[in-house]
C-alpha cells in the first residue's frame, strides 16, 4: 500500500519536475522542487477526495490478493530421457503415478530439446525439496536412482 503512495507522490514531483512553474509556498532556499527532494524535505500532494479512495481501495486490494510469483527455487527431477519413441509417455506415466500418491506436489512435464523431463513440486529451500525427494525415494523405490533436486524457477503461493 504505502508503495503506491509513493509511486504516486514520485509522479507528482515527476510532473511537476517539467510543467511550468507556479508559485509555492516554500521558503525561498526551496524553490527549486528538485533541491527540496534533494535535502530530504517533505512533499505535501494535495489531491481530490476521490483520487485518495481510488488509491486506497486499489493498495487494499493488492494486499488481499495472495502473493504468487515465480522465483528461483527447486524441483525434484524423477526422469529425464531423450528418446524420441518412449520419453514422452514415460515422463506422463509417472507424472500420473506421482500425483496420485503425492497430490500436494504438482507435476510438470516438459520438452526441453532434446529432453523430455518430469520435475516435482515447488520448493523455496533445497532442504524442502530434499524432504520431498526422500519422500519420492522411498514411495516409488523404482525411479530411485534419478531422483534428484535441481535449481528451477518455481511458482509460489502464500
Amino acid at each position: 500500500m504505502e508503495l503506491r503512495l509513493y509511486i504516486t507522490a514520485l509522479a507528482v514531483a515527476t510532473v511537476a519536475l517539467f510543467a511550468p512553474a507556479q508559485s509555492v509556498d516554500l521558503p525561498e532556499s526551496h524553490q527549486n522542487i528538485t533541491d527540496h527532494i534533494r535535502e530530504g524535505g517533505n512533499i505535501v500532494v494535495d489531491m481530490p477526495d476521490a483520487l485518495l479512495q481510488r488509491i486506497q481501495y486499489v493498495a487494499e486490494k493488492e494486499d488481499a490478493r495472495p502473493v504468487t510469483g515465480k522465483m528461483g527455487g527447486y524441483r525434484i527431477q524423477v526422469f529425464s530421457d531423450n528418446n524420441a519413441r518412449t520419453a514422452k509417455s514415460e515422463a506422463r506415466t509417472r507424472a500420473r503415478n506421482i500425483s496420485a500418491q503425492f497430490p500436494q506436489y504438482p507435476t510438470y512435464v516438459v520438452y526441453s530439446s532434446p529432453y523430455w523431463r518430469l520435475r516435482v513440486g515447488n520448493f523455496r529451500t533445497q532442504e524442502e525439496a530434499n524432504q520431498a525427494a526422500h519422500e519420492l525415494k522411498e514411495a516409488f523405490p523404482r525411479y530411485s536412482r534419478e531422483i534428484r533436486v535441481v535449481r528451477d524457477r518455481v511458482v509460489i503461493s502464500d
